[in-house]
């Protein structure tokens, strides 16, 4: 009733599954794993299967092409003025696990924006802990992160004569080369160029560093997507961001009004570049330090 399986993709669709990975000049399997990642991943109750969403998925066959076919069939700017009302940031919704009464009750008000958010299929079921009788919710898929994260962001950052998506993608294109020297000017001139008044970020030490997170959160998560790895958690720590390109490995730490190397260090440290060792692909440990004053970066520091 609600989507196809991972068994009904396979019995159903290998065709066109098999014609997708032929026009992107992929295997089977990868192609796979590319709609996995990008249209599956919903569930309604603790027992369920992963589903596929069914609009997307049959889209994408239609078409021969991976796009984001849900969510540019709305925009859901009632959800944004919902988070914006009750000054909740998505950063503090998701990845949480949830009592059912916080997020199944139909009842929803400006105040509580996490039913909506949840009935209206931006957020999902992803594990359910028995102990507790909780719920762990998060973005099902790369479609509705992207998408959803894309619209916050352009409304948050609110930079005039910016894309957000445009910068984004020159971005990914910029350390898809390795060039991270253009990648950091063009950082600190997209940071230098977001009206931080507008969100009460200069008021308090707390508020600034709040909006420290959540800027990053959001252009990390949105990088991330395509990148395939952020926050990652290793053995020794949770490590700020790594993005993976197919020429090289990025390793992030951020600090506010800190030092870089402080953060090179705890990089090395933590340990956060062993997982790579063996890996082919050129590592770079960069250690970003954030300004509260200037409200952009202030030292930028690398090693390869």
């Amino acid at each position: 009733l609600c989507g196809i399986t991972g068994e009904e993709m396979e019995h159903y669709f290998h065709e066109p599954i098999s014609e997708l990975a032929e026009k992107d000049e992929c295997t089977y399997e990868e192609m796979k794993e590319r709609l996995r990642a990008q249209y599956d991943g919903y569930h309604f109750s603790e027992n369920m299967l992963d589903i596929y969403n069914p609009f997307s998925i049959l889209n994408a066959f239609d078409f021969l092409q991976i796009r984001d076919y849900w969510f540019a069939s709305g925009t859901p700017t009632y959800l944004v003025r919902l988070l914006q009302h009750s000054n909740e940031q998505i950063n503090e919704l998701v990845g949480q696990y949830y009592d059912a009464s916080l997020f199944a009750d139909y009842k929803s008000d400006v105040e509580r924006p996490l039913p909506m958010i949840y009935q209206s299929g931006y957020l999902t079921i992803k594990d359910y802990d028995k102990y507790t009788h909780s719920y762990l919710l998060d973005f099902p898929n790369d479609e509705v992160r992207r998408g959803f994260l894309s619209l916050l962001a352009s409304d948050y950052f609110k930079i005039h004569g910016v894309s957000v998506s445009s910068w984004l993608i020159s971005s990914i294109r910029l350390l898809n080369a390795g060039k991270t020297d253009a990648f950091r000017d063009s950082f600190t001139a997209f940071l230098s160029g977001i009206p931080y008044d507008s969100h009460d970020s200069t008021k308090t030490p707390e508020l600034t560093e709040k909006h420290f997170q959540y800027t990053f959160y959001l252009i990390l998560r949105l990088i991330g997507v395509y990148c395939l790895r952020i926050e990652q958690t290793q053995s020794r720590g949770r490590v700020d961001c790594i993005l993976e390109t197919p020429q090289y490995i990025y390793i992030f730490e951020f600090k506010l009004d800190g030092s870089a190397d402080e953060a090179l260090r705890q990089i090395e440290e933590k340990g956060y570049a062993r997982p790579y060792l063996a890996d082919k692909r050129k590592t770079v440990c960069t250690g970003v330090v954030f300004s509260s004053q200037t409200r952009t970066i202030s030292e930028w520091k690398e090693v390869r």
